[in-house]
């Protein structure tokens, strides 16, 4: 539980609620009571309290309690639960000095600027989250409720220019998309988020060549940035070509160590594969692939090239090690794991690197096979040649799909991995799911997977797609003529 920022007098004058003057060797009140002063706390650490237990507790003893009652009154939250909700969120995305999460920069946040929509934001995540876990609905009206008081605090936040342009706001925009995330709707399973993304992406352009001098400003424009990146490769928009951010990134590329010239090149390439998808989508029709084709496929050989070529650059810090389940076994998970031989990634940025490029390979080739299969119909004589690279990509799409189901224990067996599945393996479990190279095996088993990441974690987004699968409902609609010829 996070408790605010400690009181920086010394003991006595806590105690006594006295203004201390934190004189050294002894402040004032204590030369004047005569008093030992035993020095001052440091007014930047932060507290957290640990009271999930506890507080899941009180929570179903009250519904408990309200059930039982001749006339249900109104869930009142606590200021305890509100607490918990924080430390919840941190506890489950921070991570640690070694291995971190999603959202490493909020300590940071917190410490310098703990806006009113940074905390609400914090509490909808978490009581979103513990919602679920703990089967709590009322718990999900309070979350519903945090997030409005979060959205009408950003608002505000962004009639002032100093406060729109902090890091604490943007931090606050990527928070509030990750409530999608915590607790999405069917109706709605990524619309949210995306809106949000689009809405970092602005903030980016206002904030200009200042977020690139701190560390957290940095965090924030890559962590932006990807998530663009990736959701329009998807959504096939333009929202990251800003000449305003392509800019800022030339001058990240200078400012930045060598870890992180690996993110930016990274993102280079996907720019490239969201323009490859929105020209891949202005020839389809309904009556299939027209006009001249070729240049597409072209185009995807050649980005195909330069992911596979990127991912050979990575250096030792980023790589991984392939371990045989009958040489050294995976461990205690909770589900049997996908096939003899899994990954351990040296921390949680390697696994999510790994990943994102799985994720935008294989949608690469989801994009093009519908092509080679649009000629084969058109051109028998093209038919063998065609049938070739097809092949060829099917096998590229499975060893990828073989991939990213390695990487899944490595969330289940690291220490403080378990809730950043929720947010960081959905989308590549999802998109595998749905690759033509997906076993009904591998199916099943991402169906399992997803499910398991839902109930532990809370996040709605994983029991939704799981559940997508299972009806046959899958991301076709995600890759333009797939659902035609494939």
């Amino acid at each position: 539980m996070y408790r605010g920022k400690p009181s920086s007098a010394c003991a006595p004058c806590r105690k006594r609620r006295l203004k201390c003057d934190r004189r050294r060797p002894s402040c004032s009140q204590c030369i004047r009571m005569k008093k030992e002063c035993v020095g001052y706390q440091d007014p930047t650490a932060l507290r957290f309290f640990d009271q999930t237990n506890e507080v899941a507790t009180k929570c179903q003893n009250r519904a408990a309690a309200e059930n039982t009652a001749a006339v249900q009154p109104i869930f009142c939250i606590s200021p305890s639960i509100q607490d918990q909700a924080i430390a919840h969120t941190l506890k489950c995305y921070v991570g640690t000095t070694k291995s971190q999460s999603v959202l490493a920069y909020l300590p940071d946040l917190l410490r310098t600027d703990p806006t009113d929509a940074l905390q609400a934001t914090l509490r909808a995540i978490g009581l979103a989250s513990m919602a679920q876990i703990h089967k709590l609905p009322a718990l999900r009206r309070s979350a519903g409720e945090e997030y409005s008081v979060a959205l009408r605090a950003i608002n505000q936040s962004l009639q002032d220019a100093d406060t729109a342009t902090s890091d604490s706001t943007l931090g606050t925009v990527v928070l509030l998309g990750l409530y999608e995330i915590v607790a999405c709707h069917e109706s709605d399973m990524v619309h949210g988020w995306v809106n949000h993304v689009r809405g970092a992406i602005k903030l980016l352009e206002l904030r200009g060549e200042k977020q690139l001098a701190s560390a957290v400003g940095i965090e924030l424009f890559t962590v932006v940035r990807l998530q663009s990146a990736m959701s329009n490769v998807f959504y096939r928009t333009k929202y990251h070509t800003s000449p305003r951010v392509l800019s800022l990134a030339k001058l990240a590329m200078s400012a930045c160590d060598g870890n992180f010239h690996p993110l930016e090149a990274f993102y280079n390439i996907l720019l490239s594969l969201n323009d490859l998808s929105i020209a891949i989508e202005e020839a389809y029709t309904h009556d299939g692939f027209s006009g001249d084709v070729a240049p597409l496929i072209t185009q995807a050989i050649r980005l195909d090239a330069d992911l596979a070529s990127w991912a050979l650059s990575l250096g030792p810090s980023w790589q991984y090690r392939i371990v045989n389940t009958s040489q050294s076994p995976v461990g205690d998970l909770p589900f049997p794991p996908h096939d003899d031989e899994y990954h351990i990634y040296p921390n949680q940025r390697a696994v999510t690197l790994w990943n994102h490029y799985r994720l935008a390979r294989l949608t690469l080739h989801e994009l093009i096979q519908p092509i080679y299969l649009s000629i084969s119909m058109r051109q028998d004589t093209a038919w063998p040649e065609t049938q070739k690279t097809m092949a060829q990509s099917t096998a590229v799409s499975k060893e990828l799909v073989k991939n990213i189901c390695a990487s899944v224990p490595y969330f289940f067996t690291s220490d403080g991995t378990r809730f950043t599945a929720g947010a960081r393996l959905p989308w590549p479990l999802f998109v595998a799911a749905d690759s033509v190279s997906a076993s009904p095996y591998t199916r099943a088993w991402i169906c399992l997977v997803l499910g398991t990441i839902g109930k532990f974690t809370g996040v709605q987004q994983a029991r939704i797609m799981a559940d997508g699968i299972k009806r046959g409902h899958h991301g076709m609609t995600l890759i333009p003529g797939k659902s035609q010829y494939v």
